[in-house]
Formats: C-alpha cells, sequence, structure tokens
C-alpha cells in the first residue's frame, strides 16, 4: 500500500480513489449514491489487490537498477509502513476499552498486531484495527522482495514460472474453499483468505508488470483509452461475478497490472493533479486510520450526535481525510525526510 520511488504521480492518484473504495466498501454500500450499484461498490475490497499488485510494481521499478543493502531497505520500508499503523492501533484499542471493554485475550491480540503477524493467525487475523491484516501480508511483500528481485534478475522464466504456479495455486486453494465457506470453520477459511503466502503471487504479478513497464522505450506512452480500456474490463468483470466465484486473493490481478502499466505510460492530466496526488500521498493514512476514526465517530453519534446514516458516512469520510492529511504532514512526511537523510 506505500509506494516507493520514482514518483509516478498518476500511479500515487489511484491510491486515493482505492482507498476510499475501501472506506466505502466497510462503511458506505447502502449510502446514497453508492447503494444504486451494490456489486461494484460492495466489492470495494478488492482494492486491497489492486494495493498489492502496485506495491509490486512500484518497488520493482524503483530498485531494478540499484543495489539493495537489506537492513537499509528495511528500515525505510518500516520506518513508512509502522508509524501510522501504530497510532491507528493504539486509537483502535482506546476506542474498544471505552465502548465495549477488553476481550479476554486482547494480550494476544495486541501481541499480534504489533509484531504484524496477526494475518498468520486465524484467530486474530480481523482483531483489534481490522485493515491492519493487509500490512501483515505487506510485510512478508517486503521481507521478501530483495530475494525475489534477484530471482527476477537471474532468471526471469523461473521468476514467471513460480508466480504462474503459486497464481494458479492461491486460486485453486481459494476458491475450492469459497463455495464451501459456510461448512468450513474459520480455522480452514481464513487462512485461505487472508494468509500472506496466498496473496504472494499478486505482488509477484506487480513485480512482473513492473519488469514489462521498464522494457518499454522511454518514447513510447499509451493514449488515454487504453487505460479507460483496462477500466472498463475491472468494471465488468466486477459488476457481472458470479456469486459463486471470489476475487479477493487476486483472480484479477493481472487486469490490475495491465492497468497500472497504462496509467503509467499514460499522460493523464487528472491523474497528474497536484491535488488529486496529495490525496494519494495520505491514502495509507485513510486506509489504517479508517476504523479508529469511524468507531470513536460511532460512539460520539450514539451519545450525543444522532446524525443520519448518509450524513455521518460523509462527514466520517471528511474527518477521516482531514486526519490523514494531518498526519501525512506531522508524521509521515518528516520521518520520511529524517530516514532519507532530507529536510523537510
Amino acid at each position: 500500500m506505500i509506494a516507493a520511488k520514482p514518483h509516478i504521480g498518476a500511479l500515487t492518484s489511484t491510491r486515493a480513489i482505492a482507498a476510499i473504495m475501501v472506506v466505502i466498501h466497510h462503511y458506505g454500500g447502502k449510502i446514497f449514491p453508492f447503494h444504486l450499484s451494490e456489486n461494484i461498490f460492495h466489492s470495494g475490497n478488492l482494492a486491497v489487490s489492486y494495493f498489492f499488485v502496485l506495491s509490486g510494481f512500484v518497488l520493482y521499478v524503483a530498485h531494478m537498477n540499484k543495489p539493495i543493502n537489506y537492513w537499509e531497505y528495511l528500515k525505510r520500508r518500516f520506518a513508512r509502513i509502522s508509524p501510522l499503523y501504530y497510532v491507528a492501533l493504539f486509537l483502535t484499542i482506546g476506542v474498544i476499552y471505552f465502548s465495549e471493554g477488553f476481550a479476554p485475550n486482547i494480550n494476544m491480540q495486541i501481541f499480534s498486531s504489533v509484531l504484524m503477524i496477526q494475518a498468520y493467525l486465524p484467530e486474530y487475523v480481523l482483531t483489534l484495527n481490522s485493515p491492519g491484516w493487509s500490512i501483515s501480508v505487506e510485510m512478508l511483500f517486503y521481507l521478501s522482495f530483495p530475494l525475489l528481485l534477484m530471482l527476477q534478475k537471474r532468471n526471469l522464466r523461473v521468476f514467471i514460472g513460480l508466480c504462474i504456479t503459486l497464481f494458479l495455486l492461491s486460486q485453486y486453494l481459494h476458491l475450492h474453499s469459497f463455495e464451501k465457506r459456510a461448512q468450513l470453520p474459520d480455522s480452514i477459511i481464513y487462512p485461505l483468505f487472508f494468509n500472506p503466502l496466498i496473496h504472494l503471487s499478486q505482488f509477484m504479478i506487480g513485480m512482473v508488470g513492473g519488469w514489462w513497464y521498464s522494457r518499454m522505450q522511454d518514447k513510447v506512452s499509451v493514449k488515454w483509452y487504453v487505460s479507460l480500456f483496462w477500466l472498463v474490463v475491472m468494471i465488468l468483470l466486477i459488476a457481472l461475478r458470479p456469486e459463486t466465484i471470489s476475487y479477493h486473493v487476486g483472480l484479477i490481478a493481472p487486469v490490475f497490472a495491465m492497468l497500472i502499466i497504462a496509467i503509467a505510460r499514460g499522460h493523464s492530466k487528472a491523474l497528474n493533479w497536484r491535488g488529486f496526488i496529495f490525496l494519494g500521498e495520505i491514502s495509507y493514512g485513510v486506509y489504517i486510520l479508517q476504523y479508529p476514526v469511524f468507531k470513536w465517530l460511532q460512539m460520539a453519534d450514539a451519545r450525543y450526535l444522532h446524525l443520519q446514516p448518509d450524513l455521518f458516512f460523509y462527514f466520517a469520510t471528511l474527518l477521516l481525510i482531514l486526519i490523514a492529511s494531518l498526519m501525512h504532514l506531522a508524521i509521515e512526511r518528516p520521518i520520511h525526510s529524517l530516514v532519507h537523510g532530507r529536510k523537510s
């Protein structure tokens, strides 16, 4: 979910759209006008898969031509992802304490979340700040990326073969269990939905997309209608998806990769607008802070505000964007400058 340099403004802007889609999926599916197209907006969680593919793409493009100091690389990745993650976790623990009290297993919930290993533990994968499961997945991507990049550079065919194998295996396991999910226990279903290993092929598809993008001549640009084509394909696949099919572990990740390449090679004025890029820069905050912000506001609404559902959703979303903006300016940017040795 975190972009790396080189800075491709249009792709950064798409992160804003993806983050808002996740918020709508969690809190706005029945709100006007999103309820008019429930198939699309109820599938907003697929934006997480888009983030996974985008991570592989951007990290590959950023590091393809330079050696990686593994510990320096990890320090920068951790410094980028952890501050808001722990702020959101602290806010979540606080609102749970004041609104409903702690569960008996709260210590293990906190322990797994602090270590970012909750996605490996079926019992704890969605506890506390539930969107944090995807950060647990991203940590696997970050830890394995230097090794995957080495393999990709040394033997592209083996890398692509491994990517295809993991993709097909993950889809088979997930789709086979998806049809029987009502009869299977969480201890089986949750690993096939959330375990980081089952999502690894999406990240690798993004890396393949980054390789393809880097092979294009700099003079090669993509017309606006190519991006529109892949966007329409993506929307149709989501809108017409049968109820027996799940995209949760990246079945349409190759389409996301094609869309990312088209946008990166295009020249969209709208996506390169500075205001839109800023929204993309704060998208991680929007994503990781959504649960505590909405939860705190729901508690305040029940006691004092009593807002109508539509008004509550839009007010909470605007407040979320404002808080994410302040966190970006007060925490993310200064830490980024400190880690990279730059002046704010």
